[in-house]
């Protein structure tokens, strides 16, 4: 079965040796995690590393077999079979039992790293294209059309994985299923494999949602589950490049409006014109206009739209600032509909897959 896991890192610095580029190659397929900071270009206590390094890498025409493996790395047969499945998995390596030959091999696929890249971006792209597809099911009553036109920029973490029917344990419909392949449920999904989990609730909330969605709107909707959860589960939304994380642009009106009420009470209308910085960025008249109406029935929201207009997003921030406030942010889908959305997703990965084959290349004129 064909699972990779891409999770995307900094590229190795100028400075590229085999250890560096190898070690980047391996964190960004997710073979391997690293549990420091500490541990990072120490490649000679991880047996992934090493089996690569010392056997595959080194001598990519050669089968090994699962015994002489685990004997020349030193580690148990169940540790062994843990690294060389994720190996297996992802198609680097390959296995094969010549008939009358006795055990099973294990080999670099083609012969080269180039060759075992090159087929495991296209079976991925493959892969991907047929999920991405499956999921127009329960997202194509997407309609974002109140989503704020600013993109964000994040670290992709997707998992593509074909399709494995569920185990008998598992009573769950097809939708939770796929997102615990693309990795939406987290690294371990156990409990989250239920169509009432929180995931799946989420998800489908933000189906139904035409703009972005602060983590306190989410919070106040579903009062049960703690506010870190809910941010953890939409930051693997967001990872995988299905939401983004955009300023709540939309709600800079009603937040500049209160602070203004706010700090009229506390401090008067010299404090607010200066500093304030209603001078600063809207300009002596309209400041004044904005001053002359705080503190009476008739100051209205709109008062404060209809001068935003004028100015930038960003002067309108800064003058959020100056007056004590804070913008927040909210998650939004990264397309309007189901056909952008997936074709933004399709490229993040088709990027991850570039720059891993560039770090394949460079790594094998290394070797």
């Amino acid at each position: 079965m064909f699972s990779l896991r891409i999770e995307e890192v900094a590229l190795p610095g100028a400075e590229r040796n085999k250890e560096q580029l190898l070690e980047w190659l391996a964190t960004s397929l997710n073979l391997i995690r690293r549990r420091s900071e500490d541990s990072q270009g120490n490649l000679a206590g991880p047996p992934l590393y090493r089996m690569l390094n010392e056997h595959f890498l080194s001598k990519p025409w050669k089968g090994y077999e699962s015994l002489f493996l685990a004997e020349s790395l030193a580690v148990s047969p169940a540790t062994l079979h843990h690294h060389l499945g994720r190996l297996l998995d992802s198609r680097i390596v390959t296995g094969h039992t010549h008939k009358g030959a006795g055990s099973r091999i294990y080999f670099l696929r083609t012969g080269s790293l180039i060759g075992a890249i090159d087929l495991m971006i296209e079976e991925a792209k493959q892969i991907l294209n047929l999920r991405l597809n499956q999921s127009k099911k329960w997202m194509e009553e997407i309609k974002a059309i109140n989503r704020i036109e600013e993109r964000d920029d994040c670290s992709n973490r997707i998992w593509i994985q074909e399709y494995v029917p569920p185990a008998k344990s598992q009573n769950c419909s097809e939708q939770t299923l796929w997102m615990s392949d693309l990795g939406l449920l987290g690294d371990r999904p156990g409990k989250s494999m239920d169509d009432q989990s929180l995931q799946i609730l989420l998800w489908n909330h933000m189906v139904n949602e035409s703009g972005p969605q602060s983590l306190d709107e989410l919070e106040a909707i579903f009062k049960e589950h703690k506010r870190a959860k809910i941010q953890r589960i939409m930051e693997h939304f967001r990872s995988a490049g299905f939401l983004e994380k955009v300023p709540r642009y939309d709600r800079l009106p009603y937040l500049i409006w209160n602070m203004l009420q706010t700090q009229f009470l506390r401090r008067g209308n010299e404090w607010l014109l200066h500093k304030g910085g209603l001078i600063r960025q809207l300009g002596e008249k309209e400041a004044n206009k904005i001053v002359n109406k705080i503190g009476t029935k008739s100051f209205k929201i709109s008062d404060v739209e209809g001068v935003l207009e004028k100015i930038s997003n960003k002067k309108s921030m800064l003058l959020l600032n100056l007056l004590g406030g804070r913008l927040s942010f909210g998650y939004q889908w990264s397309g309007t509909d189901y056909s952008e959305i997936i074709v933004f997703v399709r490229d993040r990965v088709d990027r991850a897959l570039r720059r891993i084959r560039r770090v394949a290349e460079l790594l094998e004129k290394e070797l």
